[in-house]
């Protein structure tokens, strides 16, 4: 249909404000504008897709059929009002007109539909409003029946015409009161403003509002509050004047008093110089109220105001005066403290602050009006008066004041500690009735020389409160009134009696003194003589002495020491510290830490000789009843050079015996354990016989070869104590310091020897302290001595327990081991630690050993900068202990890597694959001067499936590998012509051969100088078969002595340290420091191991992304954690 219409009637459609719809007789909508829509709260397609009857409520069903009538018959309807449902479900109140139009021979009904909500809501307030004013003109009927006020109404030009009330009050006739005749009953003195007033208001139709006094019928004025206001039409205009006059006398009354008491009020204040102020019920701050603390702080209104007037208060009273406040607030009660208030000139002064709540009838507070009293010079006067009572308190004489009656007014603590009583008890009491007086001459002289002096000085015997009597030193001073009469008696006693007693007993020890001078000169000249001596005695001392006080001073040295360190007498004479010697001053600082104890060290001496130094604390007797008393500490050197040289001498030829005694015991060790494994394997299960002779030899032939095997192995212990102590004191051990948990510690311990305790059916018994600090050292040395104390326990106790206990000691963390055994005889104790030295009866109960033991430990010990020691007694056991030290932050752990633990980890990382060695047999060379050492290698590989071959030295073996090349070399350190080291550097330079892997065997143990020319591993003789195969086999599978190590770390430093301590152990070292840069490497280089910083890992999760790649998968990773 509007496809006919023109562009000017579709665009009148849809910008009609009128709703438009075009819809059939059944309801279907077929056309509609947005003006209808937005009444439903639709849009135009979402209407359209609705029926009329979708939104007309079922209660208007009955009038659409009579409409739908109508326009059947009339062709038109409405206007109709009906509602329609909006799409939020409420109902929209329209208008609607229609007719009947034809369109293609159907019938269609075109409607517009008006929203009438606003016209329906006017209509429904219209309704209200006049039900209201219907009912407010009743209730104003009522109003002014019962109103005490005078109401009155005026026509708009301001003439009275209801004044019904006007008249009952003031007397007046009606006629009278009309046509403005009522004024005359207003004061005259109020008649022209009241005038004035009511003609503006009357002018500009504005309230109108006065205060006049009117006259009643008694003939009296009274002041009334009149207020008019006028009655406006529809269109604006006046209909009339209502007003109201309401009696105000009372009050009027009442502001005149109040105003004349606040004028007295203001008076007062300015007179006053009290600071008086105002503040509401909650305690804000009124400035009209606060003019004089406003003076007084400088304060302005506006900072006065609320809780501004709290600023002056000092801050350290500001806490004390709210909570008084606010329990004055809480109980209505009296606002009474003491603060400091800051000036308008910048400084504080104390005021006492008292305030009291003004209340209204009904109890509540209606405000708060106080004062605040300058008290600051007050304050200062109590607080010098305090500071004088205080003095006079800490006196220890007793200070006493009393007026002329003798009754005590004021009574120190000194007082009540000298006499035994308190100030309570004496205050306003006579004092004769408590101190019983003794003087040395009359009181009444006493008394007249204190009246004409002024004071008085003497001895006074006094008793106190438990009975005791005393002597006191006695001062008095008279004190005066103003008019210059004696008014009290200040007095001084200090209690001499100790020193009245001790001049007693001086004059008797002088008595006594006089008799023993003549007795000690003759001791004396005999004991200066007997020094005499002494002092040659030690002059002539070949060691050398020194000897100092317990402050440090050297007090004594000897012509031998001077000598030992090429020093003059002038060089000693101060403290020992200062002395250019090593070593010494910490010797004689441990005699005075611990001066029960002996300490003894080795100190330099010049032309590089050496000496063996010993200190103690010295001590000298006092009284037969009290403990010696320490007064210094005596060094004694002795020049130890050639003892040294010969002990070395002995060392070294005990090392070269050890070392020569490895090869022929690696022969026999492993010649036996292959003889061993051949009749185990080989001959007993062919020997089938039910001969019980011929089975007695098989068993005692097994038996005597596990003696062999046994023995060999404890020789071959014995010798490692030997070189391990060799090496400690060559100096030539690597330390592993680092922090240790002593717990940890003694937990290892304690598995390590476990099954010595189930052996010998032993109890052992852990005590551990809790919170124990970690130590500082080297944890597998010192696993070594702990290891090393409990098997001696056990060795040495047939029954009973071994108890470990770990404790907090004064120089670090003590560690004992103690056991229930045989014990020790104090004059062996100091043999225990020393070399080769072993204590009780030679021949009969010694255990096996070299004697080794204990000094190893006790250089372990004291290389950890900690002391060992044994407390025993035969037959009641032993208790060995040793104190490490504790860890501090500031302490340097060792920053090398564990390379031992580094290597066991990457050899366990490679497998050996024993059936890939075997189909292809490998070829070993074995390169040994010893050709018993030869063949016993040749039979223990070739029965593992290798190819064997021999070279007798070192030339010998580089011409055969030139010859063919073997895939892996054993090879002899200690050979003629050219040495293993030698041998190795030759193979280890040449690219043909460089990546041979290479294992040392040799009764030498330097490993850090065959890792650094680059060998793969390095063993020592006698020969580990199993540790040697499983060696052999990881390089063998590995295929290259090649061994490339990634290390990362972000810290420089750290890299390049670990770097070079891997290349100098034969590996080949990749370095990243960045998560780039080792992804990269590890892709390009394909190392064996990959060691990482933990924390730079976690950051960068490099492990779980190099373990995704592949040929990584296998790559073993080590976290390096500074934990």
């Amino acid at each position: 249909m509007f496809n006919q219409l023109d562009e000017y009637n579709s665009q009148l459609f849809e910008q009609c404000p009128v709703g438009l719809v075009l819809c059939r007789t059944d309801g279907t909508l077929i056309s509609i504008n947005p003006a209808y829509a937005a009444i439903l709260g639709r849009s135009v397609s979402e209407t359209l897709n609705l029926n009329d009857r979708q939104i007309t409520p079922e209660n208007y069903a009955i009038a659409d059929q009579a409409m739908l009538k109508q326009l059947e018959q009339t062709g038109r309807y409405g206007p109709h009002e009906k509602e329609l449902i909006h799409k939020n479900g409420h109902l929209v109140p329209v208008r609607i007109s229609g007719q009947m139009i034809e369109k293609d021979g159907e019938q269609l009904i075109w409607s517009s539909v008006e929203d009438i909500s606003d016209l329906r809501r006017i209509q429904q307030e219209r309704q209200h409003t006049e039900q209201i004013l219907k009912q407010s003109e009743a209730r104003y009927r009522s109003l002014v029946t019962v109103n005490t006020q005078i109401i009155w109404v005026s026509t708009p030009q301001g003439i009275c015409f209801e004044l019904a009330s006007w008249i009952a009050y003031t007397g007046q006739s009606l006629a009278e009161a009309e046509n403005g005749g009522w004024i005359d009953a207003v004061h005259p003195d109020d008649r022209a403003y009241t005038g004035e007033v009511w003609s503006a208001a009357v002018a500009n139709l504005s309230m109108y509002q006065i205060e006049y006094r009117i006259r009643g019928k008694d003939g009296n004025y009274r002041y009334f509050w009149v207020w008019g206001a006028p009655v406006i039409e529809e269109d604006g205009s006046v209909r009339e004047w209502i007003g109201t006059c309401t009696d105000i006398h009372e009050r009027k009354l009442a502001e005149a008093e109040n105003q004349r008491l606040k004028e007295r009020y203001r008076s007062l204040v300015t007179a006053t110089s009290q600071i008086v102020w105002g503040a509401t019920p909650e305690g804000l701050g009124i400035s009209s109220e606060m003019l004089t603390w406003m003076d007084y702080t400088g304060q302005s209104e506006t900072e006065v105001e609320g809780w501004g007037w709290f600023d002056p208060i000092h801050p350290d009273d500001r806490a004390n005066s709210t909570e008084v406040w606010n329990a004055a607030m809480a109980n209505r009660g009296i606002y009474q403290t003491e603060y400091r208030l800051h000036g308008k000139d910048g400084t504080y002064r104390y005021f006492s602050v008292c305030g009291a709540p003004v209340l209204e009838e009904d109890g509540s507070i209606r405000e708060w009006i106080g004062t605040c009293t300058d008290i600051h010079d007050r304050k200062q006067a109590e607080a010098e008066n305090q500071r004088l009572l205080d003095m006079l308190n800490h006196s220890s004489d007793a200070i006493i004041v009393r007026d002329m009656s003798d009754k005590i007014s004021h009574w120190n603590q000194g007082a009540e500690r000298l006499y035994g009583w308190t100030r309570e008890e004496v205050k306003d009491q006579c004092i004769q009735a408590f101190i019983k007086k003794t003087f040395l001459k009359p009181k009444e002289e006493i008394a007249a020389e204190l009246l004409e002096q002024g004071n008085w000085e003497g001895e006074v015997e006094h008793l106190t409160h438990e009975g005791k009597v005393i002597t006191v030193q006695s001062r008095w001073t008279l004190q005066r009134d103003i008019s210059g009469q004696p008014c009290a008696v200040l007095e001084i006693n200090t209690d001499i009696t100790a020193r009245k007693q001790a001049e007693i007993a001086l004059r008797q020890l002088n008595q006594e003194l006089e008799a023993r001078v003549v007795e000690r000169t003759a001791a004396l000249q005999n004991t200066l003589a007997e020094a005499q001596g002494l002092n040659a005695i030690l002059d002539n001392l070949a060691d050398g002495l020194l000897v100092a006080d317990t402050a440090g001073q050297i007090t004594h040295f000897n012509p031998a020491f001077l000598a030992m360190h090429g020093l003059t007498a002038t060089a000693l004479n101060g403290h020992y510290r200062e002395l250019p010697i090593s070593g010494l001053a910490d010797l004689i600082a441990r005699t005075q830490s611990y001066p029960k104890e002996v300490f003894s060290a080795e100190v330099a001496l010049t032309k590089e000789r050496i000496g063996q130094a010993v200190a103690t604390a010295i001590f000298k007797k006092t009284t037969d009843s009290e403990p010696d008393a320490c007064f210094g500490s005596a060094l004694l050197i002795r020049d130890v050079t050639a003892e040294k040289e010969i002990d070395q001498m002995k060392t070294d030829f005990i090392s070269t015996v050890s070392h020569e005694l490895r090869t022929p015991l690696t022969s026999v060790l492993g010649f036996a354990s292959i003889i061993q494994e051949k009749l185990q394997t080989d001959v007993f299960p062919m020997i089938a016989t039910e001969d019980r002779k011929l089975q007695k030899t098989i068993k005692r032939v097994a038996d005597n070869l596990n003696i062999i095997v046994s023995e060999a192995e404890r020789l071959t212990s014995l010798i490692n104590d030997v070189l391990d102590i060799a090496k400690m004191e060559a100096g030539k051990v690597e330390w592993q310091m680092q922090p240790i948990d002593p717990s940890e510690l003694l937990d290892w311990a304690t598995n390590s020897t476990a099954g010595l305790f189930e052996t010998n059916g032993l109890q052992l018994v852990s005590e551990i302290e809790p919170g124990l600090p970690q130590i500082i050292g080297d944890r597998n040395r010192l696993l070594q001595v702990l290891i090393n104390l409990i098997s001696n326990a056990v060795k040495f106790t047939e029954s009973g327990c071994v108890t470990c206990r770990v404790k907090q000691g004064n120089d670090g963390v003590c560690i004992s081991v103690i056991d229930t055994g045989i014990g020790i005889a104090p004059e062996d104790q100091p043999k225990v630690f020393e070399k080769f030295r072993q204590v009780g009866d030679t021949l009969t109960d010694k255990p096996k050993g070299t004697g080794l033991g204990l000094p190893i430990c006790k250089q372990i010990v004291d290389h950890h900068g900690g002391r060992i020691w044994v407390e025993s007694e035969a037959g009641k056991g032993s208790i060995f202990s040793f104190i490490i030290p504790t860890y501090t932050s500031d302490q340097k752990t060792n920053a090398n890597l564990n390379l031992d633990t580094l290597v066991k980890q990457l050899k366990e990382h490679v497998i050996t694959k024993n059936a890939v060695l075997n189909q292809n047999r490998k070829t070993i060379l074995v390169v040994d001067d010893d050709a018993n050492i030869r063949e016993l290698l040749r039979q223990q590989l070739e029965n593992e499936g290798y190819n064997v071959r021999e070279g007798k030295d070192g030339m010998d073996a580089i011409h055969q590998i030139k010859l063919a090349r073997p895939d892996l070399i054993l090879l002899d350190v200690m050979m003629p012509q050219i040495n293993g080291f030698d041998v190795a550097a030759v193979l280890k330079n040449d690219p043909q051969t460089a990546d041979i892997p290479i294992i040392i065997l040799s009764i030498i143990e330097n490993k850090e100088r065959g890792y650094h020319i680059g060998i793969d591993r390095y063993l020592t003789k006698p020969i580990d078969t199993e540790k040697l195969l499983t060696e052999i086999g990881s390089l063998l599978y590995q295929g290259t002595s090649s061994k490339k190590v990634l290390v990362v770390d972000k810290n420089a430093s750290a890299l390049k340290t670990l770097s070079d301590v891997l290349q100098t152990q034969g590996y080949s070292v990749i370095e990243a420091s960045n998560p780039q840069e080792c992804i990269y490497k590890a892709l390009s280089a394909k190392p064996d191991m990959i060691i990482i910083d933990s924390i730079f890992s976690q950051e960068a999760d490099l492990v779980k992304t190099l373990r995704f790649e592949k040929e990584l998968e296998n790559v073993f990773f080590i976290m390096l954690s500074e934990q």
